[in-house]
């Protein structure tokens, strides 16, 4: 009985690691783990190259310590790289993000660290939403900019 306690056990302790350290890439309404791809060092990135509702993948960090990453859309607006996230009660990441801001998001293979900063301030979110559409946003959207990772 000890040794099938200390098999189930090490399968468990593998299996953790494992999660840990093998990426496995979401797909579409799968979430994964963590991301591979190059990392860019460049805290403050020209977001150009990132197209209207691109999508891409955002890695956030559970207190359990497996990476959870999903994927989602990216657009610019003034400069600056935001994420939406619709009826976002009934998501992990988001709350991962209420418990450490701290994100990786992959876009075009390339890892870039990044702060998850929530727009509360209604004139804003409605300015930035703006340009990604012309319909009203619903309230229970929220709006995200991505900062340099500090």
């Amino acid at each position: 009985m000890k040794s099938i306690a200390t098999v189930i056990v090490t399968l468990v302790v593998l299996l953790y690691v494992a999660a840990r350290v093998v990426p496995i890439e979401p797909d579409e309404q799968r979430p994964g783990t963590a991301l591979s791809g190059t990392l860019v060092s460049d805290p403050n990135p020209d977001w150009g190259f990132v197209r209207s509702r691109q999508q891409i993948f955002v890695q956030t960090n559970t207190w359990y310590g497996i990476p959870h990453s999903v994927t989602t859309i990216a657009f610019v607006a003034d400069g600056e790289l935001y994420v939406p996230c619709g009826w976002c009660d009934t998501k992990r990441w988001p709350k991962n993000v209420v418990a450490d801001p701290q994100v990786v998001l992959k876009v075009d293979g390339r890892l870039f660290p990044r702060t998850a900063v929530r727009i509360e301030d209604e004139a804003t979110r409605n300015r930035v939403f703006a340009v990604l559409t012309e319909d009203e946003i619903p309230s229970d959207w929220a709006l995200y900019r991505m900062d340099a990772s500090g």
